[in-house]
Parts: structure tokens; sequence; C-alpha cells
């Protein structure tokens, strides 16, 4: 008999659609293992439901009535979910009694212990996948991918009983990374910058795609450069982006949905792109990257990778300069330093460790 996953996790305008992702990377190599995925999302988008369904998955909804949530235990991602944290547990708890998964796998910032006490009491194993710590949760197994992530960062807040695999060593990356990396780093020997890319997520509510593009626009290197601007599926401004880039002279080309990313970053020389798990995507292909957090949870990520000297974190207000500033000849030092640095960091094997630890614990409670 398989052996079956259930994942728990959302994707909405709000939340992104990075923690769909890189759970959906993680089905889809298990898959590759004959286990059996259902993924459990409450209000999904149509267009989420097929793309994942596409990969032969199941998809459960749990559907939300209008009207007031009812008073619950607050994280500070409570807005993510639009019931109460109990009523979720309950209408998960119904899935898994229907499934009967090995693993739960949660990924989702608005769910704690208050979540966890009610989903325990079934037989499966509990992995988080989380890269906050700021809350109290319930599992046997905790994956937190980011840079300095250390146990001191749950004290406290796991039980005693629950192992953590901590650090980008564990980054759940698409099989695509590991395949393409090795050509990507040979690229990296050449240090002349021509192919920019330039991505910011699966939605950018603040169009900070657009607002890249103007600032680089009035760079004296921008006709030096073809530009590939990737977009999400929820973008909602592509209207105004392909006016601005119709009336300028940049040379761009605007991919939406792409299927091959690994291949796209491993042929461009420089990224400017925004902070979160597409980060180590980055990272493993050794992609000199311009990074701007656009939301206050990627503030830690970057500050850790600026900290490595993985990446040049800047904004919107200085993102035309630093844009420059690695351009210019005297700054060729600095992009080698950049593609070492973040290469060292996750050569993409991340989804495979944690399959075997997965496995490992099914064989050990079958015994």
């Amino acid at each position: 008999m398989n052996k079956k996953i259930l994942l728990r996790v959302d994707a909405s305008p709000e939340i992104g659609t990075g923690h769909m992702m890189r759970c959906l990377a993680l089905a889809n190599e298990a898959k590759q293992r004959d286990w059996e995925c259902i993924f459990v999302l409450r209000d999904p988008d149509d267009e989420i439901v097929k793309y994942i369904t596409s990969s032969s998955h199941e998809v459960e909804k749990l559907m939300s009535v209008n009207g007031k949530k009812i008073a619950d235990n607050a994280t500070a991602h409570s807005n993510w979910l639009p019931v109460s944290q109990i009523q979720d547990a309950n209408d998960t708890v119904e899935v898994i009694d229907d499934f009967k998964p090995d693993w739960i796998i949660v990924d989702h910032y608005a769910l704690d212990a208050k979540w966890f006490s009610v989903v325990e009491k079934t037989s499966s194993k509990i992995l988080v996948i989380d890269d906050l710590g700021d809350r109290n949760l319930i599992c046997d197994l905790l994956l937190d991918q980011n840079l300095g992530a250390s146990a001191d960062k749950y004290d406290d807040k796991l039980p005693s009983k629950c192992r953590l695999l901590l650090g980008p060593t564990f980054a759940l990356l698409r099989r695509e990374f590991r395949e393409w990396r090795q050509r990507s780093l040979e690229r990296r020997l050449s240090i002349n910058i021509e192919n920019v890319l330039i991505t910011m997520g699966g939605v950018d509510l603040e169009n900070y795609t657009l607002q890249v593009l103007k600032s680089i626009a009035k760079s004296k290197y921008s006709m030096k450069c073809a530009f590939t601007v990737i977009t999400g599926r929820s973008y909602p401004f592509s209207k105004a982006l392909e006016e601005f880039i119709n009336e300028s002279d940049l040379m761009v080309s605007i991919l939406s949905n792409v299927e091959n990313m690994a291949e796209i970053m491993s042929k461009s020389d420089l990224c400017i792109g925004a902070a979160g798990s597409t980060s180590w995507e980055r990272c493993c292909l050794g992609l000199p990257t311009i990074s701007l957090a656009i939301a206050d949870n990627q503030l830690g990520v970057l500050a850790e990778l600026e900290k490595k000297k993985c990446t040049l974190v800047s904004s919107i207000d200085n993102i035309r300069a630093d844009f420059e500033r690695l351009l210019s000849q005297d700054n060729k030092q600095k992009l080698r330093q950049l593609s070492f640095n973040s290469a060292n960091l996750t050569d993409g094997n991340g989804i495979e460790m944690l399959l075997n630890e997965l496995e490992q614990s099914c064989d050990e409670y079958a015994v």
C-alpha cells in the first residue's frame, strides 16, 4: 500500500503562492517515490486548484461561510484564515479521517498549537514547514529552511520529541534546480551582465515589477541589457506593465506561469527579485541577485543573506543605483562573491533529504 501525505496549505493574493509552490515541489517528488498526496486548501482560487490537479494530486476544498469569524487565539497572521482555528482543524480532521495519511504537512503561518491540539489526536505524524518561529506548535518534525535558523528560535515552542531540520540545506526546491545547477555555475565563470531577470513573486500586489522597470529605465546601463520579466498567474497589473514596455526603449520579454524557471535563471546573468522561498532557487544556481523585501516576513531572510554576502539588498528608492553599481567595471569581484557565497548555501537536494526522513520514520513506526 502506498504511503500517504496530506498537505494543509493556502494560497491567495494576501498569502501569495510561495507556500503552495514549495509544498507542490515536495508532493511532486514524493509522487516519484509512490507516495499519494492530497492538498487541503481553504477557499482556493480555481486556477490554483487546476494547477495542483494538473500534477495528478487530489485537492480537498474547505469552503468558508460568509459571516463573522469566531473569536480565537490570534497569531500574527490570523488574517490569513477566514474561520477560527478550531473550525479549520475540525474540517481538516474530516479529510484526515477519510484519507488516513501517514504524514500531515502543514505550511501555514495562521495555525498554532490550538489547531494542532485537535489534529494531533489523529494517528498521523505531523511535519510543520515554518520560517518564523513566532508561535507554539505541536509536531513530530519541523523544517525551517532559512539561513540562520536555529534551535533557539523554537525554544519552548515545540514538544521535546520534535526533530528539527534547519537551514538552506533543506530548501524545498524542484528537481529542475538540481539538474540545472552545474550548467548554471559554469556560466558564472563569465561575469558580463547582458541578461537580467526580474521576478517579484506570484502575486506582487504592490506592483514592484513595474516600479523596478521604471527605475531601471533611467539607468545609463539599461540599453545594454535584455530584460526578462516573470509574472505569476495572479499578477493583476499586466495591462499597465505592457503599456509601459511598449512606450519605453527597453528590451523586455514578459513570461507568465513559467514551467522552466531553473533554465531561465541559469541563462540569466543577474536577477532583481523579491525575497522569499525563491531566494533558495537563485542560491542553488549561484545567480547574483539584487533582493527586495516585499513583505515584513522576508526581512529576516534578507538580513541573513546580506550578512553572509549572498545578495545585495536594495529598495525601490535605491534599485537604480544598486543596478548601476553591479554593472560598473569595478564591481566584477562583487558579482563573483555573490555567486560563490550563495551557491554554497544549498545544492538542491533538500526535498530528497526530507523524504528520506519521512520514509525512515514510517518504516520505524511500522516496526
